[in-house]
């Protein structure tokens, strides 16, 4: 692509807000505002995406890393913007609920980050479902006995298939 902003943008989306980026070390305002934001894109998507030499985490844990990067590796404003994209527990991310099922966020909950709508993939024991249901953790959050999600589950900690659960 012979375009001076495309190219600017690939040159520079591995640039980092404080200026410890490459290949110029470029610093804050210098780093083309789309290469910031491809920047934090591309960070996410190296971190939950498996690699030959690691394992994928999982996108809440993804989503950690970079927030705790925010006003260093990245502009904290943007961080902000991308966080409230993706929701605490991004679409896509395996969860434990309170009752020991594991669950797949399905759709965020913009007035409760907390409470997503989820699809139920396992029993409280971790056997998987033939027949996954979905779940919305907003419909109780009144209740004393609401169910919570308690924690992220990591990729591969339990051997579920959600590919084709989602739609593309």
């Amino acid at each position: 692509i012979n375009d001076p902003d495309v190219n600017a943008v690939v040159r520079s989306h591995h640039e980092r807000f404080d200026g410890s980026g490459y290949p110029d070390r470029l610093i804050a305002g210098t780093i083309p505002m789309p290469a910031r934001m491809l920047g934090i894109i591309d960070s996410y998507d190296a971190m939950i995406s498996v690699r030959p030499y690691r394992a994928a985490t999982s996108r809440h844990h993804a989503l950690q890393q970079i927030y705790r990067a925010r006003g260093t590796l990245f502009q904290a404003e943007l961080v902000e913007q991308f966080q409230s994209c993706l929701g605490v527990y991004p679409t896509g991310s395996l969860v434990e609920l309170s009752t020991g099922e594991v669950a797949m966020v399905m759709m965020q909950n913009k007035v409760r980050r907390l409470r997503p709508r989820v699809l139920l993939l396992t029993s409280p024991d971790k056997r998987p479902l033939t027949d996954f249901q979905p779940f919305d953790l907003l419909n109780q959050a009144q209740d004393r006995n609401a169910i919570e999600i308690v924690r992220s589950v990591a990729v591969g900690e339990y051997p579920i298939n959600t590919a084709g659960l989602l739609p593309k």
